[in-house]
């Protein structure tokens, strides 16, 4: 049985570079697998957009949106700049890469 110290230790221990890199890429696959993810990063490209835009081009509803933008941000792949939308460098890699 564990003692408090190790368990606190097994807690507060960080992932393994390999864990790390294998979550890295279970996003990236999830961003890159969804149609209505692809069509955000391609609609917003190289140049951003803003939401009203976004939801005219698209047609999504609103919290369909709201999700998927979301997931973008959390992952890493977009970034919202003074009310407009804007793909990261991880986000052009992934707009190169579909």
């Amino acid at each position: 049985m564990l003692d408090d110290d190790e368990l606190d230790s097994l807690i507060d221990a960080q992932p393994s570079e390999r864990e790390r890199v294998k979550a890295e890429h279970e996003i990236i696959h999830k961003a890159a697998s969804h149609p209505v993810r692809r069509q955000l990063i391609k609609e917003i490209g190289a140049f951003g957009s803003t939401k009203k835009d976004l939801l005219e081009r698209t047609e999504l509803d609103e919290k369909v949106f709201k999700y998927h933008t979301e997931f973008l941000i959390n992952g890493e792949f977009l970034n919202i700049i003074e009310d407009k939308y804007f793909l990261s460098d991880k986000g052009l890699d992934l707009l190169a890469n579909i």
